[in-house]
């Protein structure tokens, strides 16, 4: 029972971690963003994707996000959220998503990057004496420096994609509440299943071990709490989605994401395990 109760704190953990990104592509987001802010275009032009740099309109798209900010600096950043995908065996180019949470004066934005790695470097960090220095871009990664002999840093170089400002207004931030008005009996109706899935689960457990002669019963008890595919609904919008090929347990799930304008996400499986050991008690008693 310990045990169970550690490995379900263990994963409470994980789940309300804080998000972590590549730190070469967060430091470079960051750089980017601040660029984008002070209007600096020499290091915009630096930061820019060569696919991006490609499009006629790259200076008008980043020239209107520049406008959208505010001119103080920001007071805080957060990161929201951070994605690695693509690369070796993936079947599109490797790239990040980062997505930050910009807390100003008066006003929050949440911002969106995308990033992909062009090259790395090798980066002798500053000291008292001597500036930052920085080899040229490399196409391979370079071998890092002997042990102890302090030298060079090997940097991963990242540049822009897409970026995207979204301004955080009270009003959208509102409809996002979960008890924001303008929910549908629908909606209701399917929170209702959502809430007794669990409850029929955990109700099927306690027949099961009141059961007088069962076989098995501890794998039936188990059983109760598995779930076979998911059906999702994103409560903001009423749009629902369904999932067969998903396990779950305890049936039920409520989660919102980390941006102030993220939905919250209804979940509910299909308690198969409970049915079928409701299905067997019956047989069970049937044949006393």
């Amino acid at each position: 029972m310990r045990g169970l109760l550690a490995l379900l704190g263990l994963m409470l953990l994980a789940a309300c971690a804080a998000p972590k990104a590549e730190l070469d592509a967060d430091r470079m987001g960051r750089l980017f963003v601040d660029a984008v802010q002070r209007g600096d275009w020499p290091a915009i032009d630096r930061g820019i994707a060569p696919q991006l740099m490609a499009s006629p309109d790259h200076a008008a798209g980043i020239e209107k996000v520049r406008q959208a900010f505010p001119v103080d600096p920001p007071w805080s950043i957060r990161l929201l959220a951070s994605q690695q995908a693509g690369g070796k065996g993936a079947s599109g180019p490797e790239h990040a998503k980062l997505q930050y949470l910009y807390q100003f004066a008066e006003r929050r934005a949440v911002v969106d990057l995308t990033l992909v790695p062009v090259g790395w470097r090798k980066v002798i960090p500053a000291t008292a004496q001597t500036p930052r220095k920085e080899s040229a871009l490399l196409s391979a990664k370079p071998e890092p420096p002997a042990s102890g002999s302090g030298g060079y840093e090997v940097v991963r170089v990242y540049q822009a994609l897409t970026m995207s400002y979204t301004e955080v207004t009270k009003p959208d931030e509102a409809s996002q509440a979960f008890w924001a008005p303008g929910r549908t009996a629908g909606q209701w109706l399917f929170l209702g299943f959502a809430v007794a899935t669990p409850a029929f689960m955990l109700w099927t457990v306690v027949r099961v071990f009141r059961m007088p002669v069962l076989e098995g019963r501890l794998f039936w008890a188990l059983a109760c709490l598995a779930g076979m595919g998911t059906l999702w609904m994103d409560w903001t919008s009423g749009i629902t989605g369904f999932l067969p090929y998903s396990l779950r347990l305890m049936g039920f799930g409520l989660e919102k994401g980390p941006s102030p304008l993220s939905p919250w996400m209804v979940s509910l499986t299909l308690p198969i395990g409970a049915l079928a050991a409701s299905v067997r008690m019956a047989m069970g008693r049937l044949r006393t």
